[in-house]
């Protein structure tokens, strides 16, 4: 099972393309920031990026990861949607049993 916050670390890294950026949005160290980025390559017995100085690049499984987290955040705004629309007409339908 993957870790989501090695996920989160992940794809903030993306975003920023530095370990230095990612290290201070997440609230990290650039050691920790690396760490999870190793875990996640280990786990998936993958390399995801390739690291040039300091910046990066995907390779083609980290490519794949970043469409699968991507993938993984718009299933779950969509659970979190249906949710709340199913969680509010649940509160209509005891209201209604409390009324009638």
């Amino acid at each position: 099972m993957l870790n989501t916050h090695h996920l989160e670390t992940f794809k903030t890294l993306v975003e920023t393309g530095s370990f230095t950026q990612t290290a201070q949005r997440l609230g990290l160290t650039q050691p920790a920031v690396s760490q999870h980025i190793k875990k996640l390559e280990q786990g998936l017995g993958a390399t995801l990026l390739v690291r040039h100085g300091r910046t990066t690049e995907l390779t083609a499984a980290g490519k794949v990861l970043v469409q699968h987290i991507n993938e993984l955040e718009n299933c779950y705004a969509r659970f979190i949607s249906q949710w709340d629309k199913r969680i509010a007409n649940s509160k209509k339908e005891a209201d209604q049993l409390v009324v009638g």
